[in-house]
């Protein structure tokens, strides 16, 4: 397996994923079928077309920390955060309020708990994470305890915080596969399921995950039971249903999951993570690639993000 590859087609692919999703944003799966058909190319957007939202803006920061740092640091994390931070990429107010506090020099300890009263569940730390699930894939014990902590810095409520996990844990679990094998998809799905407690939302998605792969519903049964808004535990399993489904290939993964509508660049830009992850850069359509937002912070460097990650994976397996 190409791991360097790999590692650039997840953070790619969340770019990708992200830019496709975005006009969409909001709409139903009905009303996106009936204009559209289906969204196979990247449309024209508020920020122009191929450009990204705060999903990508905040895993750009996410990796340049670990960069930095070599390994997770909450106060760079929370600085890395607010400096990428632009509002015209269409931040939630839970992130909104927690740049706020960031910016007032509140502890990065406690930004993420005084956002809300138990803390955010929203899907804001899972839809950055793939750098973590790249950078820890060998390490599943390592991978659990900086996704839990880069999820406090702006969502500290248990589910947001288990959110990030899993998708780091899916993205994790794809760059270890090796794409030329047959997927094990009942395996893949019980090693996530091995992860959670009986008590946990997304156990019980994962559930329902399994039996919708046998039944194949229409994408209305999929939304009414996985979900598809801003929640982490109504997206995650539905960006990794929508994997499972159609791994096969990137494009078909993210065609299908921007087609789920509701928050569609968030489950597109966390399914092409995984996509990406699993088939690599190389499997990104190129005309999608060819219309990424360039400039200081476009595809361009997140491609060397994506390649520092894997320098740095290399320079920690070999020091084991």
């Amino acid at each position: 397996m190409d791991l360097h590859d790999k590692f650039c087609g997840a953070l790619l692919g969340t770019h990708a994923g992200d830019a496709l999703g975005m006009p969409l944003e909001g709409a139903s799966a009905a009303s996106i079928k009936k204009r559209y058909g289906e969204v196979r190319e990247m449309l024209e957007a508020r920020l122009g077309k191929g450009t990204y939202t705060d999903d990508t803006e905040m895993m750009i920061a996410l990796a340049e920390s670990l960069l930095r740092c070599g390994d997770f640091d909450g106060a760079d994390l929370a600085n890395a955060l607010l400096e990428n931070f632009s509002l015209e990429r269409g931040y939630g107010t839970g992130s909104k309020r927690a740049m706020e506090l960031i910016r007032a020099g509140t502890n990065w300890e406690e930004v993420g708990k005084r956002i809300f009263k138990d803390g955010s569940y929203g899907n804001g730390s899972a839809m950055r994470i793939a750098p973590v699930g790249c950078l820890y894939h060998h390490d599943l014990h390592k991978l659990k305890k900086v996704a839990y902590a880069s999820s406090s810095v702006t969502h500290a409520h248990p589910w947001g915080k288990e959110g990030a996990f899993l998708q780091a844990l899916a993205v994790a679990k794809a760059v270890a596969s090796d794409p030329e094998d047959v997927l094990d998809r009942t395996k893949y799905l019980q090693d996530l399921k091995n992860e959670f407690s009986a008590d946990s939302p997304y156990l019980a998605s994962l559930e329902v995950i399994e039996e919708h792969i046998q039944i194949k519903p229409d994408v209305e049964e999929v939304v009414a039971k996985l979900g598809n808004d801003s929640r982490a535990m109504n997206s995650v399993p539905t960006a990794i249903y929508a994997f499972l489904t159609h791994n096969h290939s990137f494009e078909e993964t993210v065609v299908y999951a921007v087609s789920i509508g509701g928050d569609t660049d968030t489950i597109g830009a966390m399914a092409g993570a995984i996509a990406g992850g699993y088939r690599g850069k190389s499997a990104i359509p190129s005309r999608w690639l060819d219309v990424l937002e360039r400039g200081t912070k476009g595809a361009n460097y997140i491609e060397e993000l994506a390649t520092g990650l894997y320098n740095l994976h290399e320079e920690i397996v070999n020091q084991r």
